[in-house]
C-alpha cells in the first residue's frame, strides 16, 4: 500500500477514535451488563445470584456480617440458602423470598437454588389474577409482606416501604362483606390503619372488630382543604373535562374554577369556592342537581368550627403521614357509594400518598380490583404510575379474578402471576397480552390452558420476560444468566409470615364461627350547632367525653341554655384504674377477644381444654383480654358471664376441633 494512502487510512481512522469512550462497554464477557440485568431484574432465583457472586466476582454484603467469616468462598457462595441469617448481595440489597420453581429443567441442582425472590430495591409492577380461591391476595400478601416487613425471615429488607391498599365491596351487611385481607399484617406487627368512610364508620369498625387487639385503627377518611385542589375536587363531582355533553350549570362551575386558578397559587380553596357558587343566580332546576354533586364533597371534608352538620370527628393523627413500615388501607366498601364514587376517591387518596415519595419507597396495591367495574379513572392512574415507576419510585400491584377488565395493566406489568383459572375467554384475553402465552399450535394452545386449570391453590405460571431464572453455560466462556423471555414459569408461593385472612370457612370448622357483632357505641361525633350560631365566638365551647351522655342536663330546671358549639375528641383508651370511670366493653367483644386468644393457645398445642388449664395459665388467658382492651387487671377474671362462657362454650367448641383434627 502507498504511503500516502496508509497515512489517509490512518488519519480517518484516528479521526472518530476519541468517540469510542462514549460507548459503555463491560469487560470481555459482559461482566457488567449481566451485573446491570441483575440489579435491575424485578424477580430472580437463587441459582442466578449465587451464580452472578461466583462467576463475576461481586463481593455479597453478608461476607462482611456472616458469624463464619473465614469459612471458604464456596461456602460463602451458597446463596440465599438461609434467608433468615444471610443478606443478599450489593447488587440487590433488598429481597424477598416470592416462592420456590415446580418446572426446573435442572433435576441435579440443589433445592435452595429453584428459590423464586423478588427484587425489592427498585421498582417494578405485577399483574395477579385467577379464580375465587386460587390464591392471588395470598400472594398479594406475600408481596406487600417482602416490601414492608423488615429484615423479616423471609428475606432482607434494611428500608421497608410505605404501603396502600385499595379495596371496595358492594356493602349489603357486615355478615356479607368481607374485611380487606391485607388488614391481617398487622399481627406481624405492621401499623394498619384503615381509612373507611365517615357515613358507613360504625359498620366497618364492626367488621373489623375481629382484629382487636393487634395493631389496627379504623378512622374516618376525612381531606383537608389545603388537599382539595382544583383536579381533585372535579373528580369528586363527578365531572370530565373532556366529556362532550355537558350540563350548562356545570360550564358555570368551570368557568368558576379557572378563574381562581388564573389568580395565582394559593387562590383556591373549597369555602372561597363555595362562596362564589353561592353568589350566582341559578336558573331554575340548576342548583338542585349541583347541590347533589357538591354532597359526595361535603362528606368527606374534615370537619372544622364552620361545619353545619353532624359528622363523625377527625383524628387526632395525621391520617395521611405515611411512615415506612406501616400500612394504609382505604377501605370505601358502603352502601351509599357506587364504584366510580370509590375509584374518585382511590385516585385522590392515591395522589396525596405520591406527594412525599422522597421520604422513602412506595408500594401501591388494588385488591380484588374486578369489583370496582371499568374503573376508567383509577386504571388511568395507575398506568401513569407504571409508565413512571422508575422515576417515582413506587411498585404497583393489582391483584384481579377478571382480567378481561383492565387488560391495559397486563400490558405495561413487569410481572404476571396466573393463578387458577376456568374460563376460556380469560385465556383468550391473556393471550393477546402476554408473549409467553402466545403459542404457535393449537396443541400448544391447548397444552398451556390445560396447565393453568390444573394448577393446585397456591400455584401461578409467571409470566416476567426480564425475570432471570436460568444460567446458560453454553453462550460464553463462563456462562450467562438467561431471561425469562418469552416463556413462563411454575412456581408455587410461599407461607405467609402473617396471619392469614382468606382461609375459606368451613362447616366443620366450629371454632371460627360468625362472630359476634355489636354496636360500636363510643365513636365520637363532631357537634356543631345551626348556622346562625356558626359565626359566634369560638371560644364558647364544650369538650364531650367520648362515652357520656349526650343528652341534655335537668340541672338547669327549665332555663333556656345558650347553645354551644361542641367538639368531640377522638376515644382515648382507659388508664384509671378505677373502675368506675373505665369504660367496659361489651360480653359480646370480650368473648370474641377470648375465642381468638384461645384458637392461638389451641394451634399451638399448648391445651385443648379450659378445665385442664393450671390457675396460673387461666391468669394469663384473661389478662390477655385485659392487655386488649386496655382494662385494669383482673376485669376479665371477675366477668361472670365470661367465666360461665370459657367453662362450657369455648371447652365444647375446643372438643369438636380436637375431634375432627384427629380424624383427618
Amino acid at each position: 500500500m502507498p504511503k500516502n494512502r496508509q497515512s489517509r487510512v490512518t488519519s480517518q481512522i484516528s479521526k472518530f477514535s476519541h468517540l469510542l469512550h462514549f460507548i459503555q462497554e463491560g469487560d470481555d464477557h459482559g461482566g457488567s451488563q449481566q451485573e446491570e440485568e441483575f440489579a435491575n431484574t424485578p424477580i430472580f432465583t437463587a441459582a442466578v445470584e449465587k451464580f452472578i457472586l461466583s462467576t463475576y466476582k461481586v463481593s455479597p454484603a453478608y461476607l462482611t456480617t456472616s458469624a463464619s467469616t473465614n469459612t471458604s468462598s464456596a461456602s460463602n457462595h451458597t446463596a440465599l440458602s438461609s434467608l433468615s441469617n444471610s443478606q443478599a448481595s450489593e447488587l440487590v440489597p433488598q429481597y424477598g423470598l416470592v416462592g420456590i420453581r415446580q418446572d426446573s429443567a435442572d433435576t441435579h441442582a440443589p433445592v435452595e437454588d429453584r428459590l423464586v425472590l423478588a427484587n425489592i430495591n427498585v421498582p417494578w409492577s405485577a399483574f395477579i389474577c385467577g379464580s375465587q380461591g386460587a390464591g392471588k391476595s395470598h400472594t398479594l400478601s406475600c408481596l406487600l409482606e417482602n416490601a414492608l416487613i423488615p429484615d423479616n425471615s423471609a428475606g432482607r429488607l434494611p428500608y421497608p416501604l410505605a404501603g396502600m391498599v385499595m379495596h371496595y365491596d358492594k356493602y349489603t351487611s357486615h355478615t356479607s362483606t368481607q374485611v380487606c385481607e391485607a388488614a391481617y399484617l398487622c399481627s406481624s406487627g405492621i401499623p394498619v390503619t384503615v381509612l373507611v368512610s365517615p357515613s358507613n364508620i360504625w359498620a366497618m369498625q364492626n367488621l373489623y372488630s375481629n382484629l382487636l387487639g393487634m395493631n389496627v385503627k379504623v378512622l374516618p377518611l376525612y381531606l383537608n382543604e389545603n388537599q382539595l385542589d382544583i383536579s381533585r375536587m372535579l373528580k369528586l363531582m363527578a365531572i370530565d373535562p373532556a366529556a362532550k355533553d355537558t350540563p350548562l350549570y356545570m360550564e358555570v362551575v368551570m368557568n368558576i374554577a379557572r378563574e381562581m386558578a388564573m389568580e395565582g397559587p394559593g387562590v383556591f380553596t373549597y369555602s372561597a369556592f363555595c362562596d362564589r357558587l353561592s353568589k350566582v343566580k341559578w336558573v331554575k332546576g340548576q342548583e338542585t342537581p349541583l347541590k347533589l354533586r357538591l354532597q359526595l364533597l361535603d362528606t368527606f371534608i374534615a370537619p372544622s368550627s364552620k361545619t353545619t352538620s353532624k359528622k363523625p370527628a377527625r383524628a387526632q393523627e395525621d391520617i395521611w403521614a405515611f411512615e415506612p413500615g406501616s400500612l394504609t388501607i382505604v377501605d370505601l366498601s358502603d352502601p351509599f357509594f357506587s364504584s366510580d364514587d370509590a375509584c374518585a376517591l382511590f385516585s385522590i387518596a392515591l395522589s396525596i400518598f405520591l406527594e412525599e415519595r422522597n421520604k422513602c419507597g412506595r408500594i401501591v396495591a388494588l385488591d380484588e380490583a374486578h369489583k370496582g367495574g371499568e374503573a376508567r379513572i383509577l386504571t388511568g392512574d395507575l398506568l401513569s404510575i407504571i409508565r413512571q415507576q422508575r422515576h417515582t419510585g413506587t411498585r404497583v400491584l393489582v391483584a384481579t379474578q377478571e382480567p378481561t377488565l383492565s387488560p391495559e395493566l397486563i400490558d405495561l406489568s413487569n410481572a404476571t402471576f396466573v393463578h387458577r383459572f376456568l374460563s376460556p375467554s380469560w385465556y383468550e384475553t391473556l393471550k393477546k397480552h402476554l408473549a409467553g402465552a402466545q403459542e404457535q399450535s393449537s396443541d400448544d394452545t391447548e397444552a398451556l390452558f390445560d396447565t393453568i386449570v390444573a394448577l393446585q391453590t397456591g400455584e401461578a405460571l409467571l409470566f416476567c420476560p426480564t425475570a432471570l431464572m436460568d444460567v446458560d453455560k453454553n453462550t460464553s466462556v463462563r456462562g450467562r444468566a438467561k431471561p425469562l423471555g418469552n416463556g413462563y414459569a411454575k412456581i408455587k408461593i410461599r407461607k405467609r409470615l402473617t396471619a392469614d385472612g382468606g382461609k375459606s370457612i368451613m362447616a366443620t370448622n366450629t371454632l371460627v364461627e360468625a362472630l359476634e357483632r355489636t354496636t360500636i357505641d363510643n365513636m365520637s361525633m363532631n357537634e356543631t350547632t345551626p348556622k346562625g350560631e356558626a359565626e359566634k365566638n369560638d371560644s364558647e365551647m364544650v369538650i364531650e367525653i367520648p362515652g357520656s351522655s349526650s343528652k341534655p342536663s335537668n340541672s338547669g330546671k327549665g332555663k333556656k341554655k345558650k347553645a354551644k358549639k361542641t367538639q368531640a375528641l377522638p376515644a382515648e383508651p382507659p388508664v384509671d384504674t378505677d373502675m368506675s370511670t373505665t369504660k367496659m366493653p361489651s360480653g359480646g367483644k370480650m368473648k370474641q377477644e377470648l375465642k381468638r386468644q384461645a384458637q392461638i393457645m389451641f394451634e399451638n398445642g399448648s391445651w385443648t381444654s379450659f378445665k385442664d388449664l393450671t390457675n396460673s395459665q387461666r391468669t394469663e388467658l384473661y389478662s390477655s383480654v385485659d392487655t386488649a382492651f386496655q382494662l385494669p387487671a383482673g376485669t376479665a377474671a371477675k366477668t361472670k358471664t365470661l367465666k360461665k362462657f370459657c367453662y362450657i362454650g369455648l371447652d365444647e367448641s375446643l372438643a369438636k376441633l380436637n375431634k375432627s383434627e384427629d380424624k383427618e
